[in-house]
């Protein structure tokens, strides 16, 4: 039997009239511009306008949409919303055809620029570039996009080293790179130089105060935010990390370090901090300081103090939210582990006990249930104790310029809570500014060491309400 092959002509879709119909064709136009200065921003408008009337002068095409991001790197895709909006236009089948100017605009990453050509290409969307004169849907377009691509990628990595190598030429010359809308307490005067925002200022101060005070980064947290004080953006929205990153700032004492961090990746603009990898540059009373050297020390070492503390114990953190006072500084004499808070019977006491004395299957600990009560009558009796010490004559102030810059300030504070007389009752307040932490030996001995590194025993009667575990 002999093989035949019938050829089937295309048909022409016609109208009613038995015209020929040619569609519009659904054009969108993407623009972008890699930085927000002044003399960009004219040709992203120059750009947006150009699309908009080229697009309605030819008859066959109708917009689609202008897509556009300004002051975005080109070199990812993740942050260009105006180009993600834009894919999701071609994948929803609301555009023919995509027209930027050059491939640069389009993408600098030669993954992305591939891999979202192919996927319109798929979609049977081509994409036009004007300056390299590419057709993405032509036989010659992808080999030449390729090429044009990984070129546009280089050019991008050339510009990022020599960004990076003027940077850095500036630090050597002591010239900072910074942006004053992420730092709390300082504005730039007419000629860049850093100027005290007296209004945040304040709020700087009251930081390092209240640390040097015994509070924590989470406790200042939400203080700040109790008291509603505005951060720096304007809204009363602080969380411990801001607080730790404040206190080491060591631009609120007016020094300056130079390139804490340093960009790995310059497609991924990944940022790593410099650990030694590259050189830094450290100026000494760069600008007006909002803290005291010495505040600024010891606040340096009390923070270097309570990491140790951590360490020491075995423990996470060593204040809560809620800003108990006794909060991971109360310990069990027997095994060295922390005391937790707990709820006495029907809710009307709280106790304190070990926190491995409820644990199954491995070592639980006999330790003593204390009432909360009991641990405010041992703060009083070591406080009083303090008082008299501190009030007796040629007691006070005595050796402070011997001391670190931590210890003076604690020996002032110390002396002036003192001056104020013994104590009836504890107060939360001084607990948090005196205490270091309580070893509970047994129900009725206690191990008090005071920040000021007095180590105190405590003997009580056995009348002081405590429990044995259950």
């Amino acid at each position: 039997m002999t093989r035949t092959v019938t050829v089937i002509p295309a048909r022409k879709i016609e109208d009613e009239t038995g015209k020929p119909v040619k569609g519009r064709q659904r054009v969108a136009a993407y623009c972008r511009v890699s930085t927000d200065h002044e003399e960009q921003e004219g040709s992203f408008r120059n750009q947006v306008t150009y699309y908009t009337e080229l697009i309605e002068r030819k008859p066959e095409w109708e917009l689609a949409g202008i897509f556009a991001d300004e002051g975005i790197s080109g070199t990812g895709t993740k942050k260009r919303s105006g180009f993600m909006e834009m894919i999701r236009a071609c994948e929803a089948g609301e555009v023919d055809l995509v027209i930027t100017k050059s491939i640069s605009r389009f993408a600098r990453n030669t993954a992305d620029c591939l891999n979202y050509s192919r996927k319109l290409r798929n979609l049977g969307i081509p994409i036009l570039f004007e300056k390299e004169a590419i057709d993405t849907m032509k036989a010659s377009g992808e080999l030449m996009f390729t090429i044009l691509s990984s070129l546009a990628q280089e050019e991008s990595r050339n510009i990022s080293e020599n960004t990076q190598w003027g940077i850095r030429s500036r630090f050597r010359q002591g010239i900072p790179h910074l942006n004053v809308e992420a730092l709390m307490g300082y504005d730039k005067d007419a000629d860049g130089n850093l100027v005290i925002n007296e209004q945040q200022a304040v709020v700087v101060r009251r930081v390092f105060r209240e640390l040097l005070e015994g509070w924590g980064p989470a406790e200042i947290a939400r203080r700040l935010n109790n008291d509603e004080v505005p951060g720096i953006h304007g809204r009363a929205c602080w969380h411990p990390v801001t607080i730790e990153r404040m206190l080491r700032n060591e631009k609120h004492v007016g020094d300056m370090l130079m390139q804490k961090t340093y960009t790995v990746d310059y497609l991924t603009k990944t940022q790593a901090v410099n650990d030694g990898a590259l050189e830094q540059y450290f100026i000494r009373d760069d600008h007006p300081a909002i803290v005291s050297r010495q505040i600024w020390e010891a606040a340096q070492q009390e923070l270097d103090r309570r990491e140790a503390f951590r360490v020491r114990h075995g423990i996470h953190s060593t204040c809560t939210s809620t800003g108990d006072r006794f909060y991971s500084r109360v310990f069990c004499g027997k095994c060295g582990g922390r005391l937790v808070r707990g709820l006495g019977k029907e809710g009307r006491w709280h106790y304190w006990q070990c926190e491995r004395a409820g644990k199954r299957g491995g070592y639980r600990c006999c330790g003593e249930r204390v009432r909360e009560e009991t641990l405010r009558r041992v703060m009083v009796i070591c406080w009083n104790r303090v008082v008299e010490e501190r009030t007796a004559e040629g007691a006070m102030s005595g050796t402070a310029e011997k001391q670190n810059a931590l210890s003076c300030y604690r020996d002032a504070l110390f002396d002036a809570i003192a001056a104020e007389g013994p104590l009836a009752r504890e107060v939360p307040e001084l607990t948090h500014a005196v205490l270091e932490e309580i070893v509970v030996k047994s129900p009725e001995e206690f191990t008090v060491r005071l920040l000021d590194g007095a180590s105190m025993e405590v003997e009580l009667p056995n009348e002081t309400g405590v429990e044995a575990p259950q």
